[in-house]
């Protein structure tokens, strides 16, 4: 079956990030399990469709990263240390992030995947997706790739990367 033409992609980017401003405007107070996250402020289908352009979602990506930068200036001197990550779930960016991590346990934790439902692969040193996707990154930003691979007990199996940019050591 085809897949229907993307409308309003104008109106749609543009509320995406206006959205994903709104909610990084001050730097997060309130952590769940060590952590504070958005994801991204809009539909699936939109985001996630082959009949989305390119460059729709390389400014969603930028958008991430420009908002993961503004959080990292904003964070506060207190006694805990606090790492701001934007995670790109490639190919559909649906599960794509930003997450501020509240102390060094949860950060360590959160990169511990490899059980049998779950694998977190590192990807080889010669891919970027800096230069891949055509990004601004901070020179001061880190990058990582993993190959994600899920599994569960009905046999449904998926495969995709989440690239980590942000403030990894």
């Amino acid at each position: 079956m085809r897949e229907k033409k993307v409308r309003g992609i104008k109106r749609k980017s543009y509320n995406m990030i206006e959205r994903i401003e709104a909610n990084t405007l001050e730097f997060p107070t309130e952590f769940y399990n060590g952590y504070w996250h958005l994801h991204l402020p809009v539909a699936q289908d939109f985001i996630s469709s082959n009949k989305t352009p390119q460059n729709i979602k390389r400014l969603c990506i930028q958008t991430l990263l420009d908002r993961a930068e503004h959080l990292i200036g904003l964070k506060p001197n207190d006694k805990e240390k606090y790492r701001v990550v934007v995670a790109v779930d490639l190919p559909d960016l649906w599960g794509s992030q930003i997450i501020v991590f509240k102390g060094d346990s949860h950060f360590k934790d959160f990169f511990n995947r490899n059980d049998e439902y779950q694998k977190w692969l590192h990807l080889p040193d010669n891919r970027n997706i800096q230069t891949e996707c055509g990004l601004s990154i901070p020179n001061d930003m880190q990058k990582s790739g993993y190959k994600e691979l899920i599994t569960d007990e009905d046999g449904y199996h998926y495969e995709g990367e989440i690239w980590f940019i942000g403030e990894l050591k």
